[in-house]
């Protein structure tokens, strides 16, 4: 990650793969994930690795291997990242579906409201061997979704591909607000065995494709392509978008080998495409730049190829005088229209929110934050004549007169809540065997969750998920209801609070370990890591000597 004053970028280094029930004993993934061969040798490393797997051996022991342990794939690809300080944030797994996301630990307090979801759409929606599993979050303050699908096989079942589409969209639903779909968040990333063929089943054989690939025809047979023919006719994925393959078909091929499989036509089944909100906030710019766009033809022991893509996700802050400006140019002509005050709700039925501001205060507070859109108009010529003076624009938003900006439209302002974290106080030493209080504070405007807990993790871990004990906090919400408005207000500010483990609490003595606390809604809820305390040891006190004990 990189930063300059409040502007952020952020690396995503995705992999898509269906691994056909393999097994990856005695594979090296290091040129799959772009690495060198010793973690001494890295250089400009992603902040996030994304894998997405298809076809990950589901049968009954491994399930039941699963629910103790890592699946294999995601225990070999930990083992590798944990050399470069890299820990697993999630892992969503839906039969053969496995979607594993790890991330750099310094961004570790800097994701909040992680949520898992899942779509069956094999067998007419009962069976989970086909649909999408997906990880939702917030990453510095901007929302990500992430889909791994494995859409219906086969040339001619290309209705029942648009069909899974549309299901996993409509069914996908997160538990977060206003973010509750998957294109509801800022940076959609959507990958894995999408399954799409060629065209010309009946005219082209997979000898004449086979052909064209060796003469290097690839942008002519791209054309047949029909997940690039269904974006252009706005049936599916027209909300995303592809860098066009530029690598050869990576389906299907004699396993152990580079040659293709001739009983199925070569097709890139294997995707990854992306879309971003244009203009979603006001006072921030957000891009994305595709650095990488590839297959791993090396890698031989399925029927598919991998696919490997990275992104730079970009944050520019300041006012994004592209949303002003087209902002201004559409409501320059266009008539105001008088709500009925008893109502709460717009012309379109949309929750129409009360303006945090008087056009006054907000001038006040937040003048400097669009000084660029002033300077924009100064420096303008014609567009600048045609803008909506900044003062009327400034009272427009602050009024609920934003067109639909502050009165529940599609845009708002940008906040990264991730600088609000817990603060434990330093613990000196854990006494095993015996309670352990600790102590940490809680920021003002932090929203405590319903199932909030504080962990106890070794100081290596290399997963959200290996705590070895843990222990409820005490939630704002559930006394609220006995606490005067006073007390409620003190609860609301900063304050200090307690917690005691128990006594049961067993931690191997020798080794080092951190509390995590993390925000939460409960069991496959949406979760947040808000506070890492410092890390500290732990001791038996030897038993004090009884009168029996004396001579």
């Amino acid at each position: 990650m990189s930063r300059c004053d409040n502007d952020w970028n952020v690396k995503i280094y995705i992999v898509t793969w269906n691994v056909s029930t393999k097994f990856p004993e005695n594979l090296s993934l290091h040129k799959l994930l772009g690495i060198e061969s010793s973690s001494q040798l890295d250089s400009d490393l992603p902040d996030f690795f994304v894998i997405g797997l298809q076809e990950v051996n589901a049968q009954p022991q491994n399930t039941l291997y699963n629910l103790f342990k890592d699946d294999l794939w995601t225990q070999k690809f930990k083992e590798l990242l944990k050399e470069r300080d890299y820990v697993v944030i999630k892992t969503e797994q839906m039969q053969g579906l496995l979607l594993s996301v790890f991330a750099r630990r310094k961004h570790l307090l800097h994701l909040r409201q992680v949520e898992t979801e899942y779509t069956r759409t094999g067998l007419g929606g009962i069976w989970g061997n086909k649909g999408a599993v997906s990880v939702r979050l917030n990453v510095y303050g901007c929302t990500i979704c992430l889909v791994n699908a494995h859409l219906a096989a086969h040339d001619h079942m290309l209705e029942e591909r648009i069909n899974d589409y549309e299901k996993i969209v409509q069914e996908h639903k997160f538990h977060v607000k206003e973010k509750e779909t998957i294109f509801d968040h800022d940076y959609v990333f959507w990958f894995g065995d999408l399954n799409f063929r060629l065209t010309g089943e009946a005219t082209t054989s997979a000898e004449e494709i086979r052909a064209m690939v060796n003469r290097d025809e690839l942008k002519k047979l791209i054309e047949r392509d029909q997940l690039l023919l269904v974006r252009r006719e706005g049936r599916a994925f027209q909300k995303l978008n592809e860098r066009l393959p530029q690598f050869p078909p990576t389906f299907k091929f004699e396993p152990g080998t580079n040659e293709y499989d001739m009983k199925r036509r070569p097709a890139w089944t294997d995707r990854i495409l992306y879309a971003v909100k244009e203009n979603p906030y006001r006072n921030v710019k957000l891009t994305v730049e595709q650095t990488s766009y590839k297959s791993h033809p090396t890698y031989s022991i399925s029927d598919h190829k991998p696919v490997s893509s990275e992104f730079t996700i970009k944050c520019r802050f300041g006012a994004n005088t592209d949303f002003y400006r087209t902002y201004a140019i559409k409501n320059r002509t266009k008539k105001r229209t008088s709500l009925p005050k008893t109502s709460p709700r717009d012309i379109r039925g949309r929750v129409i929110r009360k303006p945090q501001y008087s056009g006054e205060r907000f001038r006040t507070n937040h003048y400097e934050r669009f000084n660029s859109y002033r300077l924009a108009i100064a420096n303008g010529t014609e567009l600048a004549q045609k803008l909506t003076p900044f003062d009327d624009l400034v009272t427009d938003f602050c009024d609920g007169d934003g067109g639909g900006v502050t009165s529940g439209g599609d845009t708002q302002v940008y906040e990264d809540t991730t600088e609000r974290t817990i603060v434990f106080k330093p613990i000196e030493l854990w006494l095993v065997g015996e309670p352990n209080t600790i102590q940490y504070t809680i920021p003002a405007g932090f929203e405590e969750g319903p199932a909030d807990w504080i962990g106890i993790y070794r100081e290596d871990f290399s997963s959200l998920s290996e705590y070895l004990a843990y222990e409820y906090t005490e939630s704002y919400k559930d006394k609220q209801h006995q606490l005067n408005e006073t007390q409620q207000h003190q609860l609301r500010s900063t304050r200090p609070v307690e917690l005691t483990f128990s006594e049961n609490v067993s931690l191997p003595l020798g080794t080092r370990y951190q509390l995590l606390y993390f925000q939460s809604t409960g069991t496959r809820g949406v979760t947040g890591l808000v506070g890492i305390s410092n890390c500290f040891a732990v001791e038996k006190r030897c038993p004090s000597p009884s009168f029996d004990d004396i001579d």
